[in-house]
């Protein structure tokens, strides 16, 4: 189901977690995960009471880790971030926080494969069934939203999701901070496609591993190296575009910190402490 978690890019995943929410709804919102991970599931595949039981220790499980192992580093990551947004910030440097934020996806991505392994084998053939058109839905409208598009729409998109982005950190942006934003998106490449056929053929793959007859313990197997092989796996035109697209949005991040009023300073300052501050509550809840 990793699918199901991913977004149109998983470089900037636990950022986007924090900059789409305010910190009071994110908090709230994090101690629901034990009802609303499992809610999601049902969402996408019945689950008869075995499964369900399953599908909520795995979620307590999944949690838990996360809340122990995950959350102050992303409390250390704003704590390091807040002190470089400054004038001396560099691309050099802004692109050395991107991949501090790749390795925590990695890492989120990798203990999902883990939990997939121990769940996928368990479902039956209906459920099977259920799931899988249930994912070829989502991607339908995937490739409506951002796929099937125009250059002015995919360029109106980057905008507004930048726009919404660095106004959630900073407050009102400047008139320059907005020209140079406008002139970003409209250099940042299209991965959509790409990244549409890269879930798919993931999706394909796990489907003929679980549609097999081998027992639930030898899918398991298949599963956990299929999980390896495709990590290793390199997608050299997708990872082009990331990357060209990550040193652009690294060179943005730069212009705008170095071009902050003293109003916006004083929001960011206040909205990274915000989020320093929940997550290391969060993290002392065990």
């Amino acid at each position: 189901m990793k699918s199901l978690f991913s977004h149109s890019s998983k470089a900037v995943f636990i950022v986007v977690i924090v900059m789409m929410v305010a910190a009071c709804s994110f908090k709230t919102m994090y101690k629901q995960l034990d009802y609303m991970i499992p809610s999601y599931v049902e969402g996408m595949v019945s689950l008869d009471s075995m499964l369900e039981e399953k599908v909520e220790q795995r979620t307590l499980v999944l949690i838990n880790w996360h809340r122990n192992t995950q959350l102050e580093q992303y409390a250390k990551w704003l704590r390091v971030f807040q002190r470089d947004a400054s004038a001396q910030l560099t691309e050099e440097k802004m692109l050395q926080h991107i991949a501090t934020l790749d390795s925590f996806w990695k890492s989120l991505s990798l203990k999902l494969n883990e939990e997939m392994v121990r769940l996928l084998p368990l479902l039956n053939a209906e459920q099977r069934e259920e799931l899988f058109s249930n994912i070829a839905d989502k991607n339908d409208e995937f490739r409506e939203e951002y796929v099937d598009i125009d250059n002015d729409e995919r360029t109106e998109q980057y905008f507004d999701r930048m726009m919404d982005s660095y106004e959630t950190w900073l407050g009102d942006l400047t008139d320059e901070q907005e020209s140079v934003i406008k002139q970003a998106a409209a250099k940042m490449q299209a991965a959509a496609g790409l990244r549409l056929e890269h879930r798919q053929q993931w999706q394909q793959s796990i489907r003929r591993i679980i549609h097999t007859t081998d027992s639930t313990t030898q899918k398991a197997a298949s599963l956990t190296q299929y999980f390896k092989d495709f990590t290793r796996k390199k997608n050299v035109v997708l990872n082009t575009i990331d990357k060209s697209n990550r040193q652009l949005l690294a060179r943005l991040t730069v212009r705008v910190v170095h071009n902050m009023t003293a109003e916006q300073k004083v929001h960011f300052v206040s909205s990274t402490d915000d989020y320093i501050r929940m997550f290391t509550e969060l993290a002392e809840k065990h």
